[in-house]
């Protein structure tokens, strides 16, 4: 890769700043239990039980790690989750699947929750062995008072890739200093790309009203790292194809902003973190 420039100087790291995402382009469609896909049936085998919220109170081990200012008391019903998202290996080698594993699936409990960083859906992530799936369960109907927002229409993908780099609160010091950018500033330098909002794998956050705190993984503290991005609306910006639909999944997180969802490197099984921005 050629040496990046900032108003026509060489930036030292700045190339090692870049990193490329998968653009998912989700468009409506009718996928299979065997495809990748948001809102469309989960390979989920017909003899585990279908999970329900993590997000009881106290917390379940497999809620994401987001510091629950309550949660569902375990005296009454849990809500079950329901589909939110399915990734392949072979669609999506990008993603960090475990060793063994070859599909993610994502599931939302579709009722608000509380933490100090947002509002929105409960979050868990699923890795498995797909050749492991026999029977195929049938999923049970979305809770009572579900959030039509939290409850996505099925669609398909027509990915691309496209690179990204960060916004300012991402940038290391050494960037910051070899930019000239002030202690405190927070507007991303003149004429930097623009970071937009759009579902994707990978790639860096782009934080426009939230915080960047509280990103340590709580099992070994590594920095977690965005891994997947659920956005309201699919902007067209960056990658130069065409958008069809602006919102084809028909979900709308807090002011129709983007679900990141942020994994440990060194252990993608450790708790996750979610960010609605």
């Amino acid at each position: 890769m050629r040496q990046l420039t900032y108003d026509g100087v060489p930036i030292p790291g700045l190339n090692d700043l870049v990193r490329t995402a998968i653009r998912l382009h989700p468009a409506p469609g009718e996928p299979r239990p065997d495809e990748s896909h948001f809102g469309g049936p989960l390979l989920w085998p017909g003899e585990e039980p279908w999970p329900e919220c993590p997000v009881t109170w106290p917390p379940d081990p497999d809620a994401s790690d987001d510091a629950w200012r309550s949660g569902h008391p375990l005296d009454g019903p849990v809500p079950v989750m329901v589909s939110a998202a399915q990734f392949f290996r072979d669609d999506f080698p990008e993603l960090p699947f475990p060793e063994g594993t070859d599909v993610l699936q994502i599931l939302f409990c579709p009722l608000e929750h509380d933490s100090p960083y947002h509002r929105g859906p409960a979050v868990r992530l699923v890795w498995r062995d797909s050749a492991e799936v026999g029977d195929i369960a049938v999923p049970p109907p979305a809770p009572e008072g579900a959030e039509a927002g939290f409850l996505p229409e099925p669609c398909v993908f027509e990915p691309c890739s496209i690179d990204e780099l960060p916004r300012l609160c991402d940038f290391p010091q050494e960037t910051r200093a070899a930019l000239g950018i002030p202690e405190g500033a927070s507007d991303d330098p003149e004429g930097w790309p623009e970071l937009d909002h759009y579902s994707k794998i990978g790639g860096w956050t782009a934080w426009s009203g939230a915080d960047r705190v509280d990103l340590g993984c709580r099992e070994c503290g590594a920095e977690l790292r965005q891994t997947i991005a659920l956005a309201t609306q699919e902007h067209e910006v960056g990658c130069g194809c065409e958008v069809t639909e602006d919102e084809p999944a028909g979900w709308s997180f807090f002011h129709q902003g983007v679900l990141n969802i942020f994994t440990c490197p060194a252990d993608v099984t450790h708790p996750v973190k979610v960010r609605i921005d």
